[in-house]
């Protein structure tokens, strides 16, 4: 019997060790995948990240703007990507005994296409909308509750690929109150996530953090070497890149966690687990 099943009753703790539990036991596969679908995002964002001078802002603005959006949109593009895959992870897993046994890279690269525009379409519009919520926790209180009011939104593309035969509409109208019908524990997830994202950040923060340090340093020194002036940009490119990996891990583990909360919710209040046992009695 599958004891990974997406429709499961669990408990808050339950549904993050069931995040941690599919990276964990198929770690090789999962980063495999995450390197090869990833990292070329990361690559040519961390080029873009790079590029930018601050000493030089006033006099290529021009193509300051045009590297910016660059970054916006491959980093907008590389979200529906990571999104629709962790879903499908997640989908294949359910129904394959819980493992990702037999799921390659040239199995998800014939899945992942349309999924992958689905959740672009969904991000795009939901975008704004995030983007808002983030700016008012400027605002006490109101600000936080906004934020919290629009978690649900992180639930509407799991919502779409795995309950496809509805429209949109439905799938937002859907997300929305399964996500307020356990909306602590919404939150609950979410902060847990934040936390995990923070410490994932620092990974990459502190070894920019000694390259700051050691590129400010040498700028008081001596200025004129070059050697040093190109492993100092090369250092930088490297580390941009990492951030911008680092980025869609955060990303990716954030989908599944939202994604085994949607499969718990509908467990607990539609009974979806029990119907597929029924639907597979014999394979119990």
């Amino acid at each position: 019997m599958n004891s990974n099943r997406l429709y499961s009753n669990r408990s808050l703790t339950e549904t993050v060790n069931m995040v941690f539990d599919l990276v964990g036991e198929d770690w090789k596969k999962w980063t495999k995948m995450m390197v090869y679908f990833l990292l070329p995002f990361s690559v040519l964002m961390g080029a873009a990240i790079a590029s930018f001078d601050i000493d030089t802002i006033d006099d290529v603005s021009p193509k300051i703007g045009t590297t910016l959006a660059v970054a916006i949109v491959l980093s907008i593009v590389g979200c529906a990507v990571v999104t629709a895959m962790q879903i499908l992870l997640v989908q294949w897993r359910d129904t394959h005994d819980g493992t990702l046994e037999g799921c390659e890279v040239a199995t998800m690269w014939r899945m992942l296409p349309r999924p992958m525009l689905k959740c672009l379409g969904v991000i795009v519009i939901g975008t704004p909308l995030v983007a808002l919520a983030l700016a008012s926790v400027i605002i006490p209180v109101g600000g936080l509750v906004l934020l919290f009011a629009v978690l649900p939104v992180f639930m509407v593309c799991p919502i779409m690929l795995l309950e496809p035969k509805n429209s949109f509409l439905s799938h937002i109208k859907r997300a929305f109150s399964l996500g307020y019908s356990k909306w602590g524990r919404l939150i609950l997830m979410a902060l847990i996530m934040g936390l995990v994202t923070f410490f994932i950040n620092n990974a990459v923060a502190f070894p920019r953090a000694i390259y700051t340090m050691a590129d400010s340093v040498f700028e008081f020194s001596t200025t004129d070497n070059v050697i040093w002036s190109f492993v100092m940009d090369v250092c930088d490119y490297v580390l941009s890149v990492a951030q911008c990996f680092m980025y869609f891990v955060q990303m990716g583990l954030f989908v599944l966690a939202m994604t085994y909360h949607y499969g718990s919710v509908v467990a607990e209040a539609e009974d979806i687990g029990l119907e597929s046992d029924i639907d597979n009695f014999a394979q119990l």
